[in-house]
């Protein structure tokens, strides 16, 4: 009868994809793959110890010794509980969507084959690279702005929100160069195919292309988090990712025929969508504070 059916941790999911396209090589009946969070990954663990450290650093330290007393001395305030809910929650449904709609997509490369879903699982592996690039010059750019926002400095606030676009646009310039240059051998990293390696090299177009509107959003995303005017932010990313992003993955990828290629077209669309509303909210928040 055979094995038809394999459970075990989120771990190994990074691997499937290798693993279903051996079983085609192989000539064999893939079984289907489901994978469990584990009680005590890896992950887990370093995070445990991660906030541990902070914890430490923050109680111990003299620099933060303000916070420390007043984290002791305030107490429960249901006021600023229901702030920070009114400020994360937003934050959250929209990193969320935005994170959903590269999953769905990943089911629609599912539906195209092994090869194509090994070629995507190594080009989403690239884009985290030069994501996590852009999202630390975000950070940035929330913290300044949010600094200018309470000294009530709109013109700094904006300021400070496009030095960080620019930042991340030459960050972007710089990156890309050298992942354009190395394309052909990009695939050749992570697996012996031919045919996946060849199959990523068709994938650096979109993905050089949406870069640019994905450091957009990074920027004007954490620009309006730092001005604390998230709430929009949730429908933009439905708009963007939901509206925009996965119809159009869907009818390139398989109305037009064009396969991975079309889905991967899906996040120039859905990401420079939301840049740009993202922008242009900024841009009328803080010209009417000025």
């Amino acid at each position: 009868m055979g094995v038809t059916e394999v459970v075990r941790g989120s771990d190994l999911l990074s691997s499937t994809a290798r693993q279903l396209y051996l079983y085609r090589l192989l000539g064999l009946q893939a079984p289907t793959f489901a994978h469990c969070p584990l009680l005590l990954a890896p992950d887990l663990f370093s995070r445990i110890v991660m906030v541990i450290a902070f914890a430490l650093i923050v109680f111990r330290s003299r620099r933060f010794l303000r916070y420390k007393v007043g984290f002791f001395r305030l107490g429960w305030s249901k006021q600023m509980f229901r702030k920070l809910n009114g400020l994360g929650w937003p934050v959250g449904l929209q990193m969320g969507m935005e994170t959903a709609s590269f999953s769905l997509s990943t089911i629609m490369v599912g539906w195209l084959g092994t090869i194509a879903l090994a070629s995507h699982q190594i080009m989403l592996t690239i884009s985290q690279f030069t994501f996590m690039m852009f999202y630390g010059m975000g950070a940035a750019i929330a913290v300044r702005v949010s600094n200018f926002k309470g000294q009530n400095d709109m013109v700094n606030v904006r300021r400070s929100a496009y030095a960080g676009y620019h930042l991340i646009l030459a960050m972007a310039v710089v990156l890309l160069s050298i992942v354009f240059l190395l394309r052909n051998q990009v695939g050749g990293w992570f697996t012996d195919s031919v045919e996946v390696s060849a199959m990523v090299s068709s994938l650096f177009l979109p993905f050089l292309v949406y870069q640019f509107g994905d450091g957009l959003q990074i920027s004007f995303a954490n620009a309006l988090r730092g001005i604390a005017d998230v709430k929009p932010m949730m429908f933009i990313a439905f708009i963007s990712y939901f509206v925009i992003s996965l119809p159009v993955g869907y009818l390139c990828g398989f109305i037009f025929g064009w396969g991975l290629t079309g889905v991967w077209m899906a996040f120039p669309f859905g990401l420079t969508s939301a840049g740009v509303m993202l922008w242009l909210r900024f841009r009328r928040q803080t010209r009417e504070r000025i």
